[in-house]
Parts: C-alpha cells; sequence; structure tokens
C-alpha cells in the first residue's frame, strides 16, 4: 500500500475512533497505542494526526503531547446549518430521481436500520443513518457535496454519537420519522419531504441539554451557551 494510502486509512481509522469516543475527548493519545491498534506505521500516523490537529480534532501541548480536543458544539451548529440549508434541496432531488432500483437501496438500509435499534447495536444504527442519507445524495446526483459536508461536520458527529448514548431518547418517533419519509420520496411528495428532513435535523438538536448534561467534561466551555 502506498505511503499517501496508509495515511489516509490512519487518519479515516483515528477519525473514527474520535467519533465514536473511543478516543474520549480531552484525552493524551498514544502513538505506540495507535499503531498497535491499527497495524499501521509510525510515519502514516503522524501524518494523519497533522491532519486531525489541522481540522481542530486533536491539539498539541508542547512538551505534554497530542490530545483529542473536547466536543465543539459550536462547529456542530454551523455543520447544523449546512446540512439543513442544502439537504432539503437534495432530498427533493432525490424524490424527482429516485427509481425502483433507489428505493430497493434505501428499502435494504432502512432494513438494517430498524434491525439495529431492535438489537440496541447504536454503532451499526449510527452507521445507517449515515448510509440512508449518504444513498439519496447519490441519488440525486450529489454524491460530491457529501463528501463535502462529511469531511467538514465531524463535531456534528461526536455530538450524534453522544445523543444515542443519553436514556429516553424518542425511538418510536425516530422510526415513524425515516418511514414517513421513505413514504414521501417514493410518493414524490416534495414539500413534505422539505418538511420532514428539516425535522428530522431538528429533531437531532432537541436533547442537547440533556447530552450536555450527562457528558459535561466532553465539550468546549462555550458549548454551554446557545
Amino acid at each position: 500500500m502506498s505511503t499517501e494510502n496508509l495515511k489516509s486509512q490512519s487518519f479515516q481509522q483515528i477519525r473514527r475512533q474520535i467519533i465514536f469516543c473511543e478516543l474520549e475527548p480531552g484525552v493524551k493519545i498514544s502513538e505506540k497505542e495507535l499503531e498497535k491498534q491499527t497495524g499501521i506505521g509510525r510515519t502514516p500516523i503522524r501524518e494523519a494526526l497533522i491532519q486531525l490537529r489541522n481540522e481542530k480534532l486533536v491539539y498539541t501541548i508542547p512538551q505534554s503531547g497530542t490530545y483529542v480536543s473536547l466536543v465543539d458544539m459550536c462547529s456542530a451548529a454551523n455543520a447544523l446549518f449546512a446540512r439543513e440549508t442544502i439537504e432539503k434541496e437534495v432530498m427533493q432531488e432525490c424524490g424527482v430521481k429516485l427509481t425502483a432500483m433507489g428505493e430497493k437501496q434505501l428499502e435494504i438500509i432502512l432494513a438494517e436500520l430498524n434491525r439495529a435499534l431492535q438489537m440496541g447495536n447504536m454503532k451499526k444504527y449510527f452507521e445507517m443513518d449515515n448510509a440512508f442519507y449518504k444513498t439519496c445524495y447519490e441519488i440525486a446526483g450529489r454524491a460530491e457535496i457529501w463528501h463535502w459536508l462529511d469531511a467538514s461536520n465531524t463535531h456534528f458527529e461526536r455530538y450524534r454519537w453522544l445523543r444515542l448514548q443519553v436514556p429516553k431518547l424518542k425511538w418510536r418517533k425516530i422510526t415513524e420519522d425515516y418511514d414517513d419519509l421513505f413514504n414521501a420520496l417514493t410518493s414524490r411528495n416534495l414539500s413534505e419531504v422539505s418538511f420532514l428532513t428539516t425535522m428530522h435535523l431538528h429533531l437531532t438538536i432537541e436533547e442537547k441539554s440533556l447530552v450536555l448534561q450527562k457528558f459535561s467534561d466532553y465539550f468546549t466551555a462555550d458549548s454551554f451557551f446557545d
């Protein structure tokens, strides 16, 4: 594997660990431990950490080490704003361009998503949620925009993952929203698609106070102010 591919693989693996709090906010990063976990050499690991630092996911204290950044809700809110602004348009395009093959793809993803919920597999649910929207962007011919958003919304993703760890989330409402959105897409009810897309994203942020309360040590100080 080329050096560039190793760097990219290292970056994606470490980023994933940060999103899923396998590397908890505020903890010191051990390069040796990352080498052991990923099976990748030190140079690609260090290059990946430089990229992560440029994206403000880690920070370095001289003569101390590299640490995982706290979750920044200001950054998460900006990512949410970008998705809200763009996504309702993309989802309407998806409804217009949706084919029988596209419907089948989305049906399979939703079946996996519901199965993950029933089994309490939150990581699988999280991945299927992203897969659903990624596929909608692809159907709409906007895969590149999904890539842009995905590359810049890590703090929002971190918040979303922590939200799934809060008890008593509105799971029934979440499941119904997916069914309603799928039905709106297949019936080409574009105004309903736009409305449900916005509501689904807003639902993500409704439990913000509960998330901040449960994981107060994981967030930057300004995250507690609207």
